[in-house]
């Protein structure tokens, strides 16, 4: 069983009201659901259906549930608050009826983190509590991301 991937850039900035440190171990968790075999990449963009530069894209870091999204893709929709008319344009261009998850995204920055915490609790955190992982696997819980390995 491989283990934890170790984060080795930068600090990210909040988004959806998820800090750095719930970013890195959703990615963590993400990645260790890949390297194992419990879990794949998708093979094509899901909004634009393109193949190349794929990336994995979280709303919430509290899952480890992933889309796939095309680079250019990508980067459009973390930058939709302030270039919102290129994000629309793709909205616009890939959704077929209005009520896909890229099309309802909010074009002013939200606090799904907060709202999440506030419905479940704070133990929501935890993702690696509730990771989706085959029985007897064991975790490497030392390898969990926290703010003194930057």
């Amino acid at each position: 069983m491989k283990g934890l991937r170790k984060w080795q850039w930068g600090t990210l900035p909040v988004y959806n009201g998820f800090v750095h440190q719930e970013r890195v171990r959703g990615w963590q968790l993400i990645m260790f659901m890949i390297d194992n075999g419990w879990s794949t990449r998708g093979a094509t963009c899901c909004i634009s259906g393109l193949t190349e530069q794929l990336r994995l894209h979280s709303e919430t870091y509290y899952s480890a549930t992933p889309y796939t999204l095309n680079h250019s893709v990508h980067m459009a929709l973390h930058k939709r608050f302030n270039e919102p008319c290129h994000w629309r344009r793709i909205v616009d261009r890939y959704a077929v009826s209005g009520e896909e998850w890229f099309a309802k995204l909010s074009l002013v920055p939200v606090d799904l983190a907060g709202a999440l915490r506030a419905q479940y609790g704070p133990e929501i955190v935890n993702i690696f509590d509730r990771a989706p992982v085959p029985d007897g696997v064991i975790i490497p819980r030392h390898q969990i991301y926290n703010q003194e390995q930057v």
